[in-house]
């Protein structure tokens, strides 16, 4: 018999967060959807500043994205198709705004700006990895070195 109810709270979201210090890449994950087919994807990130979000879109297939920040802060940086920030925000509980819809085809990243921030993220699924097509080319790869220096010029965006 299928799970009728799931209950998440603090208790959850600190051993995420202890997770995510162990994570190279300084976030971690826990899928709420069951499976990767499912038409809509939920899941809950921990992320602890200084951990790199490759700015991305989702136009293949074209998703819409809500980021819902439940600790911490998030700062969101929105970008056009050059580059260049047309908008962010901070995002959490004792900010002015503590969700944000972000439409089809918006480039955009995430950067914690307080350790142990913890966001739910909703999109249409089944679920599909980001195509090259989707990642930006002007931003550096995972891979590529400058990632550092990046991540300063966003978050000096933010005054940090």
């Amino acid at each position: 018999m299928p799970i009728k109810e799931r209950f998440y709270g603090e208790s959850d979201f600190s051993l995420l967060c202890e997770q995510s210090l162990k994570n190279e890449r300084l976030r971690q994950h826990h899928n709420i959807h069951t499976d990767y087919s499912d038409p809509c994807q939920r899941l809950f990130v921990a992320m602890q500043p200084r951990s790199y979000v490759v700015p991305h879109r989702h136009t293949s297939p074209a998703k819409t994205e809500t980021f819902v920040v439940l600790r911490g802060i998030i700062g969101l940086v929105f970008f056009d198709d050059e580059g260049q920030i047309e908008n962010s925000a901070l995002l959490g509980p004792n900010c002015d705004s503590q969700i944000c819809d972000i439409g089809q085809g918006t480039w955009h990243t995430a950067i914690a700006l307080i350790a142990n921030s913890v966001f739910m993220e909703v999109k249409p699924g089944p679920y599909s990895p980001i195509e090259t097509m989707d990642i930006a080319p002007w931003a550096p790869s995972y891979e590529a070195s400058g990632i550092g220096e990046y991540m300063d010029s966003l978050y000096s965006h933010f005054g940090q």
